[in-house]
């Protein structure tokens, strides 16, 4: 064999033992059955740019540093996030294809649809909650009311004088203020628009008096006097607004309203995929950086174990049923 051959069979050689040990690791893990075997997918059922693609977006690229696989996003709105949960409630359960989940689909849209396409209690397996985002509530400066006392005495004189603002029926922002309603006994006309932003925009023009709104879309506008904030809805004061109540010390006893989000997998998820992500979840929320950024955000980290998370959908289910039948809400 001349010299040419024996360097090209060597390359040959080298070529085929290199490619052997890049593929040992796969083998070995699909052997194992370990997790993840391919990139994992994390579906948002809500445009990019809010508190649920912030999350997720964050979490996916701390994820992906820790399983050195690829962890991608695919936001997927409609149907007040419907459309998205029930693209992943019939995903294969093997936890390749998550979903970042909420209050509003878990306990408030089965109440508020007549018709579900999936059972949010029997059609996923919980992983994690993640965070938790409050509301805030606030009126246009010529609202001539500085305290929430205030605000409710104004109210009462005046049943049905004033509106608020809403991101639709079914939002958030509509729960919330129902809940105030009916905790306060006041009578408040209720606008609703296509989205939050929206909304905001027309209580600081001064066209409806007041809002319960994300915090983050109303610190803004706080700042620059166009919006005087009353109070909090989360159920303990919150480190960008130190100086403002929560709606318990404002004289509304036991109201709390908090936006929680979660990770869910499609339900019969084997267990111990279930428990290897938690706990890669939880590791991940547990970084100094990660609790910056959500902060930043208006996002308070909060993990939890499959059955925690499970029992907070549950009790939040039943809260809010008997909110929504009292005053009689329907999404659009």
């Amino acid at each position: 064999m001349d010299e040419q051959k024996i360097a090209m069979h060597m390359r040959r050689r080298t070529l085929l033992t290199a490619s052997a040990i890049a593929a040992f690791p796969f083998c070995v893990n699909a052997q194992q059955g370990a997790f993840p075997l391919r990139p994992v997918r994390i579906v948002v059922p809500y445009p990019p740019g809010g508190s649920n693609d912030v999350i997720a977006r964050l979490i996916a690229q701390k994820l992906q540093e820790t399983w050195l696989h690829p962890v991608v996003i695919e936001n997927k709105p409609g149907a007040a996030g419907n459309l998205g949960a029930s693209e992943v409630a019939r995903s294969s359960p093997d936890g390749h294809t998550l979903l970042l989940n909420n209050i509003n689909i878990t306990s408030m849209n089965p109440v508020l649809m007549d018709r579900m396409p999936f059972n949010p209690a029997r059609d996923f397996s919980h992983i994690s909650l993640l965070g938790t985002t409050s509301l805030a509530l606030a009126v246009h400066p010529s609202v001539p009311a500085n305290s929430v006392q205030e605000l409710v005495a104004l109210l009462q004189s005046k049943p049905g004088g004033f509106s608020y603002a809403s991101g639709g029926n079914g939002s958030p922002q509509h729960m919330a203020m129902e809940m105030f309603k009916a905790a306060t006994k006041t009578r408040v006309v209720h606008i609703p628009y296509r989205g939050a932003g929206p909304a905001v925009a027309d209580v600081v023009g001064g066209q409806v008096e007041m809002t319960v709104s994300i915090v983050n879309q109303i610190i803004p506008h706080a700042r620059s006097g166009r919006l005087r904030i009353l109070a909090v809805t989360s159920r303990k004061r919150l480190p960008m607004l130190p100086d403002v109540p929560t709606l318990d010390e404002a004289g509304v006893p036991g109201y709390e309203c908090e936006i929680w989000l979660g990770l869910s997998a499609p339900a019969g998820t084997p267990g111990s995929t279930i428990e290897t992500i938690n706990q890669a979840v939880r590791k991940v929320m547990s970084q100094s950086d990660v609790a910056q950024k959500l902060s930043g955000q208006g996002i308070d980290i909060l993990t939890s174990t499959p059955d925690q998370m499970r029992q907070r959908a549950a009790e939040d289910l039943k809260r809010w049923t008997e909110v929504i039948r009292t005053a009689g809400i329907k999404a659009d």
